[in-house]
This record gives C-alpha cells, sequence and structure tokens, in this order.
C-alpha cells in the first residue's frame, strides 16, 4: 500500500519532467494524466513519498571500474522538490561521516561491479 503522499512520474523521466506529489485522489488523477500524456508507451510509476528526504548527488570519473575522482553534493531542496533544475552544494553540509563514507563505498562498489570507465552519476 503506497498510500499518499505518493510520488508519480513517467518512467523513463529522468529530468523531473511531469514529475509530481500527489496528495489526495483529485491530485492523483490529475498527475497521472498528466505523466501518461508524456508518452502513452511507457508506464507511470507510482512510489511512496518520503517526506524530509535528503537527496543526494554523487558525479564520479572511473577507470576500469575504480573511482579515480569523485564529488558528492546535497540538494538544498528537500527530496523531489526540484528534480531535474535542484540547487545543489558540494561539500555536503548536512551529511554526517558515517553517511558520506558509506556513499562513496556504495559507488566504487558500483562502479567496480559494473567495470565503468568514463563519467557516472548516481
Amino acid at each position: 500500500d503506497v498510500g499518499y503522499p505518493c510520488l508519480v512520474r513517467p518512467s523513463y523521466v529522468l529530468s523531473g519532467a511531469a514529475m509530481n506529489v500527489a496528495h489526495c485522489d483529485q491530485d492523483l488523477e490529475q498527475y497521472l494524466n498528466a505523466a501518461s500524456d508524456v508518452s502513452k508507451e511507457h508506464p507511470v510509476v507510482i512510489s511512496k513519498f518520503l517526506t524530509e528526504a535528503k537527496e543526494i548527488d554523487v558525479d564520479a570519473v572511473a577507470a576500469d571500474g575504480e573511482i579515480l575522482c569523485m564529488a558528492v553534493s546535497e540538494h538544498v531542496e528537500n527530496a523531489g522538490v526540484h528534480s531535474g533544475d535542484a540547487t545543489l552544494v558540494t561539500p555536503p553540509q548536512d551529511l554526517n561521516a558515517e553517511t558520506l563514507e558509506q556513499i562513496k563505498v556504495i559507488v566504487r562498489h558500483i562502479a567496480s561491479l559494473l567495470d565503468v570507465t568514463g563519467p557516472l552519476n548516481m
């Protein structure tokens, strides 16, 4: 059971286009129509919207699965407020050292498993 609030978005859009947070049945109907208008061939995703969530971006460059450089950025707004055109700060101002280290470990692990060469964004 997803419940409200929920995030409604086209399944393939990364920029935040037609991405909205529904708080009631009326919102849900309106946002489902908007998301499905983006493309009739792709499904719409509805997921639980976490209030007070923190959105983090990671940009890195890897060679043969090894991270050469990495920048962790923190969204100034709460998660989902301005996906695709958010204001970010680097280094993160509101992450503790343990969380920041966990993020770096995860990024290194994914880059290694996928044997990434070149830029990556998470």
